[in-house]
Order: structure tokens, then C-alpha cells, then sequence
């Protein structure tokens, strides 16, 4: 099982952001990886077109959808 759990580290301390994982509470040693993720540069805009002639939206894309499929997501 997969789970993931939000934590700071700041320079060779974790400050968890949400609660630590029930087997860090325990009194043992665990082995941990960590993934370093980069915060996204939301400064810079993609530029617009990128997928221009991939695919084509049709006219009616925001009309409403037939009953018969409405209800399936009932």
C-alpha cells in the first residue's frame, strides 16, 4: 500500500504538515525514501496553441447531454 504524507524538512529536521505516519510513532527504526518535488515556476505562462490542429472541438461541446447519458452518472 501506497501512502503519501505532507512534510518540510528543514535542514536535517522533518516538520510534518499533516499527522506522522502510525509507524513513525513507533519506537523503532524505519527506512524511508524521500522524493524532493520542485515547486512549478507559475511565473511563466504556456503559450496558447499548443495542440492547434490535433483535434477539433465541436460546435455543440457545451450544449447539454442526452438523457440516456445523464443517467449513468446518476
Amino acid at each position: 500500500m501506497l501512502e503519501t504524507y505532507k512534510a518540510k524538512i528543514h535542514g536535517d529536521k522533518i516538520e510534518w504538515e499533516t499527522d506522522a505516519p502510525p509507524i513513525l510513532q513507533e519506537e523503532k527504526s524505519v527506512e524511508v525514501f524521500i522524493t524532493i518535488l520542485d515547486e512549478p515556476d507559475t511565473t511563466k505562462l504556456r503559450p496558447f496553441g499548443l495542440s492547434k490542429g490535433d483535434f477539433v472541438v465541436s460546435d455543440d461541446f457545451d450544449s447539454a447531454l442526452p438523457e440516456e447519458i445523464l443517467v449513468s452518472f446518476e
